[in-house]
Parts: C-alpha cells; structure tokens; sequence
C-alpha cells in the first residue's frame, strides 16, 4: 500500500509539473495583464469619476443659493422729522432681523456651457496620456516577447547542431576503432559540443532573466510559460498617421478658445433672481416701529461697461498660445512622417534579407552534406567540418533573428503609426 501511494504521489507531481511546462501565453495575453495591473489603466477610471466632479463642479454656477443671516445692531440715532406726525412714533434706536437670501443665476454669458467643455477637453486629454503611457508598456511586453522568442529559435537550432554532432560522434567512434582515423578528430568534436552546450546556457540564462521581467510588467507567473509566434495584422507601409499626440494638440487648441469664450463671457450682460424674505423690526417700512414680516423679489442684471484693455490683452496672450502650439504640432508631425518613413523603409530591407537567407541557407545546407561526407571518407579535417557546420548555423539563426527583427519593425510601425 505505501509503495501503491509513493507511486501515485509522483504520478501527480509529473502530471503538475507537465501541466506547468505545456501553459502556453500569447503575446497579445501579456499585453492585456501588462495593461489591466498597470497604474494608468487605475487612473484613466480614476479620470472618468474626476470629470464628473468637475462637470458638477462647473454646473454648482446654476444652482440656486439659500442664507439665513440675521442682525442684532443698536445706533446713536434715529431718523427725525422737522415736525411731528399723529401716530408716528419715535423709531427705536435697536433693531433686530432674520430673514433668508435667495439667488439664482438665470443667464450667466455662457461660463457654465464653456466651462463645462472646456473640462471635457482638459479630462480627454489626460486619458490620451495615460493610453500613450499604456503604448509605451505595450511596447515593453513586445520588445520582452520577441526576444524570447528569438531564444527559443536560437536554443532549437543549437539542439539540432547538437544531436547532428552526436551522430557524427558515434560514426567516428566506429572508424576509430577500424583504425580509419585518429583519437583528435573525437576531442574536436567534444570540444565544439562543450560549445554548444556553453551557448545554450547562455541563452538559458538569458530567458530566465527575461521571464523574470515579462512575470513583473504582468503580474502572472511565467517560469513554465511557453511563447508562440503572434500573427500580426497587415501594416499599411504609408505614411498616415493617427498619433494620440495629434489628438492632444487639436484638443488644447480648441481649449485655448474655450478660454477665450470664458473670459468672453465675463463681458456679456449677465441676469439673475433673487427673493428675501424675514421677521424683524424695522421692516420695509421704515416709519413702521413694530415687529413684522418683510420680502421682497426681483431681478438683477450685470451689464459690464469698460473692460476692453484687459479683453483684448487675454485674446492676444490666447493668440500666441495657439501659434506655439500649432508650430509643435507642425514639428512632431514632421519628425514622426521622418520616423514612419524610415521604418517602412527598414521593414523593406529586412523582406530582402530573408529572401538571400533562404538562399543561402540552401546552398550552406548542400556544402555541410557534402563535407559531413567527406569527413567520413578523410577528405577533409574536423576542422573544415566544424567550420562549415558552424556557417551553417550561423546563417539558419540569421534568418530567425531576420524574422523576429521584421515583426519588431512591423509592431514599431504599428506604433509610429499610433495604431498599436
């Protein structure tokens, strides 16, 4: 029974840890848990509640105000007729009020309208920031993924290499014994194997250390992860462009107007109600020397009359703003058709090498066929083996490395573009 227990308890460890080796991630996964536990997507939600305080904020300007205030005051004196009037007492020198202010904004010149705008466009803009923030972890994860995966491709031919220098190790073994060749010839190739088993720790090393760092930006254990080669979308090779930058110019241009509509404001006729009402003595009637009620209603209205110097210093000041702003938008515009440009022409250029590496990667493949059978026949050394096998892997990881470079400048391109 214990021996039956021992037994299934490594069944169930094989079957957790072959479970762990075969989870497989895809780079677009790495992305969304990149994203999803990065502090920018926690304020872009943070973002969208603040613009509601600000909306309300910006509307307080329309809701009615309501005070209670009262007043206690005695004064020296009192007013006094040249001559007496029948029924018309002395007015008492302490007088005593409670009573309630009610105001309400009917037409303000627009600041309400403008001001909510212009909260919108300054809120939209911090969530362009923090998307040009999330791109910017984005492309992190894809500069990370593809790395490992030119790893991956790297560590699979240096294991091909290893077991092709393995059957070459046996037959040689047998032509040692048949006395066809000499013991050197085997420690050559031991010697190029110790190599390769030092480049694949190498690069071993090299993928734990990026996996450390994939795990991190991602939140998600990824020590037995496995990658896979993404399917990009095709990439226009054009020059348009739809960068989150542009969107920000255009919406602190429109911001400055929205400014000037503001101050604007403060200049046009404004109009509001008020009522108060309260108990106390005097009341409106000022001869009246007994306590009572009082109120009155009504409109007022705000008609600015000279404001003109500081109205058109703010509309210059605007002004100027407006020209710097459109002079960055014209030089990032222009250095990011620059960099568009040379990308394109970058990903052009990588397409041609792959298409020479195919070939010479035929024609390196028919040599080291040639020369693994000569070197069993003596006509050539170890040596010119070696070095034939070696231009042969060089070139098939070449063209891995061209491969992963062309997706690099694709997803670059997709972000030049403002379309990552």
């Amino acid at each position: 029974m214990n021996r039956v227990a021992i037994l299934s308890f490594f069944l169930i460890i094989n079957t957790l840890v072959f479970a762990q080796e075969s989870f497989t991630v895809t780079i677009d996964e790495c992305q969304q848990w990149a994203v999803a536990q990065s502090s920018s997507n926690v304020q872009k939600e943070l973002n969208q509640q603040l613009l509601k305080v600000k909306l309300t904020d910006a509307s307080s300007h329309y809701f009615p105000s309501l005070e209670i205030n009262g007043m206690i005051s005695y004064q020296s004196q009192t007013p006094q007729l040249p001559t007496s009037i029948p029924g018309v007492d002395f007015l008492s020198k302490d007088n005593y009020r409670v009573g309630m202010d009610l105001r309400q904004v009917i037409y303000d010149g627009g600041k309400v309208t403008y001001s909510r705008k212009y909260e919108r466009l300054d809120n939209e803009n911090e969530i362009h920031k923090l998307d040009l923030s999330i791109n910017t972890i984005k492309e992190q994860i894809i500069a990370i993924y593809l790395n490992l995966l030119i790893i991956d491709k790297q560590n699979n031919i240096l294991s091909t290499v290893q077991r092709t220098l393995n059957d070459q190790m046996d037959q040689l073994k047998m032509l040692l014994k048949e006395g066809v060749i000499y013991g050197n010839a085997i420690t050559q190739l031991e010697v190029e194997q110790l190599k390769v088993e030092q480049q694949q720790g190498e690069l071993l090393a090299t993928k734990e250390s990026l996996k450390s760092s994939l795990s991190i930006l991602t939140g998600k254990d990824l020590t037995y992860a496995e990658f896979v080669m993404p399917d990009i979308n095709i990439v226009e090779l054009n020059t348009k462009s739809d960068r989150l930058e542009f969107k920000i110019f255009q919406n602190q241009i429109s911001g400055l107007d929205y400014q000037r509509k503001l101050h604007y404001s403060t200049t046009i006729p404004q109009v509001g109600f008020v009522a108060t009402g309260g108990y106390g003595r005097p009341t409106f009637n000022f001869f009246d020397n007994d306590f009572g009620w009082y109120y009155f209603v009504g409109l007022t209205f705000t008609v600015p009359v000279i404001n003109w110097a500081k109205t058109a210093g703010v509309g210059n000041i605007i002004n100027l703003q407006k020209s710097i702003l459109e002079a960055q938008q014209s030089d990032f515009e222009k250095g990011n058709q620059i960099e568009i440009q040379e990308k394109i022409n970058e990903i052009r250029r990588i397409e041609n090498l792959l298409v020479l590496d195919k070939q010479i990667i035929d024609k390196y493949q028919e040599l080291t066929a040639t020369y693994r059978t000569q070197l069993l026949s003596g006509i050539v050394t170890v040596y010119d083996y070696l070095k034939q096998q070696n231009d042969e892997t060089n070139s098939l990881i070449n063209q891995e490395v061209h491969r992963i470079q062309l997706l690099k400048a694709k997803y670059e391109l997709l972000a030049l573009k403002g379309n990552l």
